[in-house]
């Protein structure tokens, strides 16, 4: 949508209607609802919400709607068999749903208001019974029936009022808070079936109804819906709405987040054109590049609606329209449609009849551009989301072009400005058909998202002019040119002397500033501009397109539209990552107080070579530890980038190797030195670096004798500060040295720590045997005293001998008499050992 001014508002009371529709043909005796059987929710807003909190209806999944409208254009009125076939799949057990529907408003008394009548209602062609009631605050504690009259009160504020504790159950349709506090009117249509309807079950609702369509009145004072055209001869309608006027014409499930498929049977008088969303069916546009008139559908025969005859015109669309955006203009219009024979999309033209020829030629110059707008968008958007794109130009005044799907509606008659050749808000509403209709906003607060995209549509436009002039897109005068002026569009906006500029955050309206310029079209266009600084176009393009591709034909929410962006981070460090957890906040979430000229009272963030404290975050080389559990075994770099154009003064922000041992927390931020002299606010760069093996140590190595004890420990420990020690295999060697074998013995281990590092150490120890360590022994193994005495005896014969064989025999007598001892004084075991030992010695 691009607002321009309200021309004007009316000012009407909210009724207070309850209505009971007519009971179920042949339903009796009904059995009651099993248990598990409930009633569908009346909103699909929040506990608190204050933006068209009545909206929307939960307990299951619109699938496609059949519009069949007998139109009298003439008196503009819906005629008998007039009615809606809504397709839809439970996601819970219904008791009974409901659908939003303004049959009446504050506009009905003056004639250009809604007055319709529900006439049956039908739930898989079974007859159901319906009633119309208020809708209640979400989140009612008392449920959605709460008979207390404060649950169902109009506000633009929460609480409803100083009388009112409660928050608003509906938005008002005013510009001011003349109604708040007053009762909702009775918009919610609920439909009870003759038989409970089961979870996952698709079922069509068919709601029969007659009257006058009309307009519904916002809460900014402007109108939107279904305008009526009663100039003779050329009676009609034209529809352009947002965010919820088409339930002043048809029934539906009134909440962006609702998408089903459409096919819409206008039935009308001869020569009356009927312009609805997607395709004609049963009329192939020829392929070219230039439009051809499109011919009306076969007559139909004359019938009590139409005694002179009539005309249906069937339109389908094959993708999912969000509830603001069904297009279904009727009346006096010059319809014209090609197919490019390059892309196969079929282009329609439509402008009413009664405009001149001479401001028809002027606004055909820029209807004509819009291929050339598509082919341009695609550079960043992706393919063309849609079979079909169009324009549909109407006389009535509202206040606003809009972008319904695949038929832009440019009211006033008039589009291109006077040349024809002023196409900026051509590429707003243009841009939409990817960011707002392709990907609808999760809920009305949202609104800023898709705006915010339209105004980056008009931005790019602009830089196209400027690399045009410079030398062409793709020549590098005309990418610096285009730059430049994406650049110069950021710091002019950041720089607005308006003192109220920022004082709204764009996810945080009122339905008075839903369509602020300020805060839902430029600050979010200008966030996208300092993303786009930030990521670089080509990972910004990305962005774009990801949103496109994932959540094509359905919603986006606030967190997934911040998380697009996340994923496409040039450095995703964690400071980098703290950077944007601080940008979101600050461009989407926060009203400033009021400002003015060099204000503080702003975003403090924007994006690297822009003025401002730019987007200055941490990049550490290599990105992730080379060693384990995020720990660096060398030391890595830290860079500080994405520094502002404007001039500054650093706190911290430290470049070069981090060599310091240990849990390091670096940090940075940047001061403005000029006014506006603000900080961006600290982020950090946290680095574990850990480049020092683990120690391990042996003690007790050395020579022991066989009498003796060994003992060996092994210890690892890692040097700190460090990362800590993760595992070792030392091991601790002891017992007696008679047990081991003799000579040496080489010990090792090595240890592990957290980070990775490995160190290693090893020892030796020797066992030697002498005769005075054997004697020991003896005297140690043997349990005779005599027996002791004489091994003894020998031994030190043995060792006293003059020569070898001497000792020799003096070692075969200790032997012998050992194993004589065996199993007496002596053990078997015992007596193996000290029998080695003494060929040792030998």
């Amino acid at each position: 949508m691009n607002r321009g001014k309200v021309l004007g508002a009316v000012a009407g009371a909210a009724l207070v209607v309850l209505v009971v529709g007519l009971p179920a043909f042949g339903a009796s005796g009904a059995a009651a609802d099993p248990p598990a059987c409930t009633s569908g929710a009346h909103s699909l807003s929040h506990l608190g919400d204050r933006l068209y909190p009545e909206m929307g209806n939960g307990g299951y999944t619109s699938l496609h709607t059949d519009v069949r409208l007998n139109y009298d254009a003439i008196a503009n009125t819906f005629l008998p068999g007039t009615r809606a076939d809504l397709q839809v799949k439970s996601t819970q057990c219904l008791s009974d749903l409901s659908f939003d529907f303004e049959r009446t408003n504050g506009h009905t008394a003056d004639g250009s208001g809604p007055n319709m009548t529900v006439n049956s209602v039908e739930v898989n062609g079974a007859p159901a019974t319906f009633t119309f009631v208020q809708p209640t605050y979400p989140g009612d504690p008392n449920g959605q029936n709460d008979p207390d009259p404060l649950a169902h009160a109009v506000s633009n504020v929460n609480p409803v009022s100083a009388t009112n504790p409660n928050p608003p159950a509906c938005s008002p349709q005013v510009s001011n808070t003349s109604q708040n506090g007053m009762q909702c009117p009775a918009n919610k249509l609920v439909v009870t079936p003759n038989v409970p309807i089961p979870d996952g079950t698709t079922v069509t609702v068919t709601i029969d109804y007659t009257g006058r369509p009309g307009v519904h009145t916002d809460g900014d004072g402007s109108t939107e819906g279904w305008f009526r055209i009663a100039t003779a001869g050329s009676e009609g309608s034209f529809v352009t709405t947002e965010p919820v006027g088409n339930d002043s014409w048809m029934p539906m499930n009134n909440h962006p987040s609702a998408k089903p498929t459409y096919d819409i049977y206008d039935t009308t008088n001869i020569g009356k054109v009927a312009i609805g969303p997607g395709e004609l069916v049963g009329y192939t546009a020829p392929v070219g590049t230039t439009y051809q008139p499109v011919p009306a559908p076969p007559s139909n025969a004359p019938d009590a609606n139409f005694p002179l005859g009539s005309v249906t015109w069937h339109w389908h669309s094959p993708e999912r329209i969000a509830s603001y955006l069904v297009e279904n203009s009727i009346g006096a219009y010059d319809l014209s449609a090609r197919t490019s024979p390059t892309s196969g999309v079929q282009y329609w033209e439509a402008q009413a009849s009664t405009i001149t020829a001479a401001r028809k030629a002027t606004n055909k110059i820029a209807m004509d551009n819009q291929e050339d707008i598509v082919n341009f968008q695609q550079m960043f958007n992706g393919p063309w989301p849609m079979t079909t794109d169009g324009v549909v130009v109407g006389t009535p005044s509202a206040s606003f072009e809009e972008e319904m799907q695949g038929k832009i509606t440019f009211a006033g008659g008039q589009i291109g400005g006077a040349t024809g050749t002023s196409l900026g808000t051509f590429n707003h509403e243009n841009m939409h058909q990817w960011f707002g209709d392709n990907v609808a906003e999760a809920s009305f607060n949202l609104t800023f998202w898709k705006e915010g995209w339209a105004t980056v549509g008009e931005y790019l436009a602009t830089a196209r002019i400027a690399a045009t002039a410079a030398g062409g897109l793709g020549t590098p005068a005309g990418d610096a040119a285009f730059d430049a002026s994406m650049k110069n569009r950021f710091n002019t906006n950041y720089g607005t002397t308006s003192s109220s500029f920022w004082t709204t955050a764009p996810s945080n309206p009122t339905v008075g500033s839903l369509f602020t310029t300020s805060n839902t079209y430029t600050r979010p266009g200008t966030t996208y501009l300092a993303l786009r600084a930030t990521l670089g176009q080509p990972r910004w393009i990305n962005v774009m397109k990801q949103i496109q591709s994932t959540y094509g034909g359905g919603n986006i929410t606030e967190p997934q539209l911040e998380q697009a962006f996340r994923d496409w981070l040039p450095t995703p460090s964690a400071s980098c990552n703290q950077r944007l957890d601080q940008f979101f906040p600050q461009w989407f979430d926060t009203a400033f107080p009021a400002g003015g000229v060099a204000t503080t009272n702003k975003p403090k963030i924007s994006g690297p070579g822009l003025n401002g404290t730019g987007f200055v975050c941490g990049q550490v080389s290599p990105a992730s530890p080379n060693g384990l559990n995020g720990w660096y075994t060398s030391a890595p770099t830290l860079t500080w980038q994405g520094f502002g154009a404007s001039a500054f003064t650093k706190t911290g922000c430290v470049d070069g190797a981090v060599t310091t041992e240990g849990t390091s927390t670096l940090s940075c931020d940047v001061t403005t030195t000029a006014p506006p002299i603000f900080s961006a606010g600290p982020v950090s760069e946290t680095v574990n670096l850990d480049s020092r093996a683990p120690v391990v140590t042996y003690t007790g190595g050395g020579t022991y004798t066989v009498d003796q004890t060994v003992d060996v420990e092994c210890s690892a420990s890692d040097p700190t500060p460090g990362s800590g020690l993760a595992s070792d295999t030392c091991v601790n060697v002891s017992g007696p040295a008679y047990t081991f074998a003799l000579g040496v013995h080489t010990l090792s281990a090595t240890a592990t720590d957290v980070a990775g590092n490995v160190g290693s150490g090893s020892t030796t120890f020797t066992i030697v045997v002498t005769f005075a360590s054997l004697e020991n022994l003896v005297a140690r193994f043997s349990s005779d005293p005599s027996v002791t005495s004489g091994l003894n005896n020998k031994l030190e014969a043995a060792a006293n001998a003059k020569n070898a064989k001497t000792r020799g025999n003096q070692l075969d007598a200790f032997q012998n008499q050992v194993r004589a001892q065996t199993g007496k004084a002596l053990t078997a075991d015992e007596a193996a050992v000290l029998t080695s030992l003494a060929d040792a010695l030998r």
